[in-house]
């Protein structure tokens, strides 16, 4: 008897095993394509959506899901946003708190990827050429869970900037590729593999860099008539080959669509190669949009140059999409699309509509704050490190002293309080001593890690733009927009639209779209 019942029960398994294998045909996707595009205006989508093709990005917007999807941290960051989006997890808790921090132990300033133990590989790179890796990333991320439940998945991640290839890849990618500015080819490191794939090799023997460089940028209506005349018609036109001339690197071509446009053929490139989508093996590919990065400083929200920058990013995702189709098909993939440190108003935005605006100098604010504590405590270096939205102390000096961290921590905040700007000020001793249940006390606490944070944090008024200054070849900036549009469009989505959700339930909504199970560390919901 007993012999019959466990009969029964292993073809009532199979049952339901054949049953959902042919939900997985029918429902499941082959490939996962995440697209990030970095400080985009949300409401150009409005402002211009009558220039935009029904096949790029209103494809997605019409015929996909929108989610007004919160950050739940104070200040999204290039890096901190493409961490939260693919682990599901707070900065707090995934431990990328910023581009970077200071490392007390030791003593010196860690970028979010930057590692010893691996070299670059690409053309003509030296073996001592240090390189980047997740190593500071703490949680499992999307890439992680798809391979831990089939170890067949293949991960690969591409972008112009190497903070986002490599975090939006996570830790167990297959290969995380980025623009090398030095030789305007494609990199990556040996935390994947110790050399390229022959097929980006290949690539790699034609720049194809060089075609955007000597072509220039200028409005895409005017591609075919001659700089002169556009000059005339006081159109735009930017000289790239004399740019890159002047200041020798391909960092040029960052500032400008076709930096993009490079990811998006690169995308295409890849997923050819390594047959991305063509299996019942779901992939994951990480397509990162950043030129806005570089553009946002330079031009207005409303001039020509972010129009057609617009334009062209239309262009891409309509390519990428029709690439998709031919090459998976459609209804075998599952694209999400959304924007990490969304761009702002500048404060010359603002003041054309009379809204009190101007820029907050950290670099001013810590260079008084040091003569401050000079004056309170003595001639010594009180701050260890500080970037636009954490300061951290010289511990060693204070122990020196003889005096309490939590006091001179207190006497830093009473000090940046006064500073026209400042918003709000809290102390690493607040933070970790007290549980702040909402508001803007939460948000911060969401960013803050006992390990990499500061020592005091701080906040500026919604209206108030960090004033940028280059430090150590880096631009340290963030948004104060955490809410963020998200659209997700394919396999296993409905259409329609959810007002709110958390950027942390995007995970365990792809996660239930292909029918895997939610990494440990993820505490998000699906949205649907």
């Amino acid at each position: 008897m007993r012999i019959l019942v466990v009969r029964k029960l292993i073809l009532l398994g199979l049952a339901f095993l054949a049953v959902q294998n042919v939900f997985a045909e029918g429902n499941k996707p082959k490939l996962v394509v995440g697209i990030v595009v970095s400080h985009f205006y949300p409401e150009w989508l409005d402002m211009y959506g009558d220039k935009l093709s029904e096949n790029g990005l209103k494809r997605l917007v019409q015929q996909g899901l929108r989610v007004n999807a919160n950050y739940n941290y104070m200040y999204t960051q290039t890096g901190v946003d493409h961490a939260s989006i693919y682990t599901g997890m707070l900065p707090a808790e995934h431990g990328i708190v910023s581009r970077a921090w200071h490392d007390r132990l030791r003593r010196k300033r860690q970028f979010a990827t930057n590692s010893d133990r691996y070299t670059e590989i690409g053309e003509q790179q030296a073996d001592s050429i240090k390189s980047l890796a997740p190593d500071y990333l703490q949680t499992m991320s999307l890439g992680s869970a798809m391979k831990m439940n089939n170890p067949m998945s293949r991960v690969y991640s591409v972008a112009m900037n190497g903070d986002e290839a490599v975090l939006s890849g996570g830790s167990s990618a297959d290969m995380a590729i980025w623009f090398s500015e030095k030789t305007g080819k494609w990199v990556s490191s040996t935390y994947y593999q110790p050399v390229l794939p022959d097929w980006l090799r290949a690539y790699n023997t034609w720049v194809e860099s060089d075609h955007f460089v000597n072509k220039g940028w200028m409005m895409l209506s005017d591609e075919d008539k001659s700089a002169a005349r556009i000059r005339l018609r006081n159109h735009f036109y930017y000289d790239i080959a004399r740019a890159k001339r002047e200041y020798n690197t391909y960092r040029v071509l960052k500032a400008t669509p076709y930096g993009n446009t490079l990811v998006r053929v690169l995308a295409e490139k890849l997923i050819d190669a390594e047959r991305l989508g063509e299996d019942n093996d779901p992939d994951l590919l990480a397509v990162n949009f950043s030129c806005l990065d570089y553009m946002y400083r330079d031009f207005a929200i409303d001039s020509e140059e972010e129009k057609d920058m617009l334009i062209r990013l239309d262009m891409d995702v309509a390519e990428l999409l029709r690439k998709l189709d031919a090459k998976v098909g459609k209804g075998n993939y599952t694209v999400f699309m959304t924007f990490s440190e969304t761009r702002e108003l500048m404060p010359e935005d603002l003041r054309k509509i009379k809204v009190n605006s101007d820029y907050f100098s950290i670099f001013r604010a810590v260079a008084l704050l040091k003569s401050y504590l000079a004056l309170i405590y003595g001639p010594g270096d009180w701050i260890a490190d500080y970037d636009q939205g954490q300061i951290y102390l010289n511990r060693g000096l204070i122990e020196e002293r003889k005096l309490e961290v939590k006091e001179v921590q207190d006497k830093v905040a009473d000090f940046m309080i006064e500073f026209e700007g400042v918003a709000k000020v809290m102390t690493a001793y607040s933070l970790i001593h007290t549980s702040f249940p909402d508001g803007m006390n939460r948000l911060v606490q969401n960013s803050f890690s006992h390990k990499r944070s500061g020592d005091v944090l701080f906040c500026i008024h919604p209206t108030w733009v960090s004033e940028l200054k280059e430090m150590e070849d880096t631009y340290f900036r963030h948004s104060k927009r955490s809410i963020v549009p998200l659209y997700l469009y394919g396999a296993g989505v409905k259409p329609g639209i959810k007002e709110d959700a958390m950027m942390s339930d995007l995970l365990p909504t792809l996660c239930k779209i292909l029918g895997i199970r939610t990494p440990y560390t993820a505490h998000g919901k699906p949205m649907q």
